[in-house]
C-alpha cells in the first residue's frame, strides 16, 4: 500500500517529467494535511520516542514534497498563463488568482496609455488610494489623518480598526499594527 509519501513524490516526479500542467485530484492537498493532522499527536517536538521522531520526519517531508509540488505546479502556471486553470487544484488556483488579476490588469492600464485614456488612470489610482484593510494595534498609538483625509483614533493595544491600506502599510513598517491583516478585498 502506497504511503502518502509515495503519492506525493509520484505527483511530483510526473509532473517534473511533463512539459504542460498535469490535471491533479482536487483535494490532494486536503489529504495531505488530513493525514498530517491524524499524525500530528505522534509528533510532538518536546518527546522524543522513537514514534514521535518518525511522525515528525513524515510531517515535514509531506510539507517539503507539498510545497516543491505547489511551487513547480505554480511556476508552469506563470510561464503559461492562458493554460486551463482547472487543471489546478483549488489551493493553487487560489494562489494564481491573483497572477490572473494581474495580468488584468497591467492589460488595462497598457491600453489606457496606448490610447491616451487619462481619465482611466486616473480611476486606476483613485482605486489604490481608496484600498481599506482590518488591523489590530499592538501598541498605543496616536489619532492618524488617513490618506482619504478621515481621523482614526487614537488607539489602544489590541484595538481593530478599518484603514486605508496605505496607512497600514505604514504602521506595518512602524511595528504598530500586526502584520496579519485581512487581505483587501477586490
Amino acid at each position: 500500500m502506497d504511503t502518502p509519501a509515495d503519492k506525493l513524490n509520484r505527483l511530483l516526479e510526473d509532473e517534473n517529467m511533463s512539459k504542460e500542467l498535469l490535471k491533479i485530484n482536487p483535494d490532494t492537498y486536503k489529504e495531505v494535511a488530513a493525514h498530517i493532522k491524524s499524525i500530528r499527536s505522534e509528533s510532538s517536538e518536546r518527546e522524543r520516542s522513537l514514534i514521535s521522531e518518525l511522525s515528525l520526519a513524515e510531517r515535514n517531508l509531506l510539507y517539503d514534497i507539498s510545497r516543491r509540488l505547489i511551487e513547480l505546479r505554480i511556476s508552469k502556471f506563470r510561464q503559461d498563463p492562458d493554460s486551463d486553470v482547472t487543471s489546478l487544484a483549488p489551493e493553487e488556483q487560489y494562489i494564481v488568482e491573483p497572477l490572473v488579476q494581474s495580468r488584468k490588469r497591467t492589460d488595462r492600464v497598457c491600453q489606457a496609455i496606448l490610447n491616451g485614456q487619462t481619465t482611466e488612470l486616473d480611476r486606476v489610482s483613485d482605486a489604490v488610494k481608496q484600498k481599506y484593510v482590518i488591523v489590530r494595534f499592538t501598541q498605543p498609538y496616536s489619532a492618524i489623518s488617513g490618506t482619504d483625509l478621515a481621523t482614526y483614533g487614537p488607539f489602544e493595544p489590541e484595538d481593530v480598526a478599518i484603514l486605508p491600506l496605505e496607512n497600514a502599510k505604514s504602521l506595518a513598517r512602524a511595528g504598530m499594527i500586526s502584520k496579519n491583516w485581512v487581505e483587501p478585498e477586490e
